[in-house]
């Protein structure tokens, strides 16, 4: 007969957004004891229904938290919610782990580290790739900077919600791993809006183009889940107003050149998408037929 025994590792979700929500509601399908915090009460009262632990602070969450999954959205939300009024280092318990999936850059991470070092915890850096369908699916990708140990004692918790999960070496190398990918997957949108736009301009119909791409070297991912999540990415690139947060694709690229300035690497392409991005006027990201 199988152990029917929920898995005894305490499970912390900290940011409950596109990530953190479905990720949730897997750990919990899991039977894992999952406890939740969001600034916003809408998503923990909604999860606390599904049976999580529904609560007020990040300390709160701490002190019952063998293993807390950071999903907030940049390094000074992962600031406060470490070391902030009613922060996790409060109550934070000896021997536990945090885990940030958010994609800060290695410098705020290894600052985050020291401080959950000292507190007697281990850090693991986890950027996450895959999106919304994929965290639905239970089949994002990970890539692990930290102690192979630690990950291993944390991989039943991770198998949850993940299909690859990659170790990428010391903590902070999960980031690098992650912003060398949003590069690429940057410019990869940025490429296909303008590839498209430009068949479309020669008189190919959008969905003629579309499978002219899928046919050849330039088939790529983000061309086969465009119909989902391309509205959503091209959203991305649309003209903000004065001070608007910026979206994911655009921070992701100012995060890949602070790192590629204090590495010493030159990014032309990247530094020139960066600029296209944010000047609002990229390609084809208003046209609905692209």
């Amino acid at each position: 007969m199988s152990d029917m025994r929920p898995p005894e590792m305490r499970v912390g979700v900290i940011g409950l957004g596109a990530l953190g929500r479905p990720i949730s509601e897997l750990l919990l399908k899991a039977r894992y004891r999952t406890a939740v915090y969001d600034v916003r009460r809408e998503p923990v009262q909604e999860l606390a229904a599904l049976g999580a632990i529904a609560c007020k602070s990040p300390a709160a969450l701490a002190e019952q938290s063998d293993l807390i999954i950071s999903l907030v959205s940049d390094a000074a939300q992962t600031d406060a919610i470490v070391s902030g009024d009613k922060g996790i280092l409060d109550t934070f318990q000896r021997g536990a782990i945090f885990a940030t999936g958010s994609t800060l850059g290695p410098e705020p991470v290894l600052r985050v580290a020291m401080k959950i070092a000292a507190k007697g915890g281990d850090t693991l850096d986890m950027p996450i790739s895959g999106g919304i369908l994929a965290a639905k699916e239970g089949t994002l990708s990970l890539m692990v900077g930290g102690s192979q140990a630690t990950l291993e004692r944390v991989m039943p918790v991770f198998r949850t919600f993940a299909r690859d999960i990659t170790h990428t070496g010391a903590v902070g190398s999960g980031q690098a791993a992650k912003l060398a990918h949003q590069l690429v997957f940057s410019v990869n949108v940025m490429a296909l809006l303008e590839g498209l736009s430009l068949g479309v301009a020669g008189g190919v119909a959008p969905e003629i183009m579309k499978n002219v791409l899928k046919q050849g070297l330039a088939n790529s991912t983000v061309l086969q889940v465009w119909q989902d999540l391309g509205p959503r990415w091209k959203g991305m690139l649309e003209a903000l107003p004065p001070d608007a947060p910026l979206p994911n694709l655009r921070k992701d690229l100012h995060l890949v050149l602070e790192l590629a300035e204090s590495l010493g690497i030159p990014l032309q392409i990247a530094e020139h998408a960066s600029q296209v991005a944010d000047s609002g006027t990229a390609t084809g990201h208003d046209d609905p037929l692209i």
